[in-house]
């Protein structure tokens, strides 16, 4: 197991890796994916709106992982503009 206090960047949510509340590390892609899973799981939940908004601030969450990743590629982060933009739509209309 990797130790995420070995370092001088004491922060273990930053740089390119994703920590969920399982411990699981996840990859920029696998985050992008977590992402997209959210907000279609947001948008499905047109009718709980406390649902709704859960998953769209997860969404955002991992969005924004994304977006300052250092490894994300341009194609990656543009998905991630788009998840975050949803995602603020779906919180501002709650």
């Amino acid at each position: 197991m990797n130790d995420p206090w070995a370092n001088t960047d004491h922060d273990p949510s930053s740089g390119t890796e994703s920590h969920t509340d399982t411990g699981a590390i996840h990859t920029t892609t696998q985050t992008l994916a977590l992402a997209r899973a959210d907000i279609h799981t947001a948008v499905g939940a047109h009718d709980d709106p406390h649902r709704r908004h859960q998953y769209a601030r997860s969404a955002l969450s991992y969005a924004n992982t994304v977006l300052l990743a250092a490894d994300a590629s341009d194609e990656q982060r543009r998905y991630a503009g788009y998840y975050q933009q949803d995602a603020l739509a779906m919180i501002a209309g709650a």
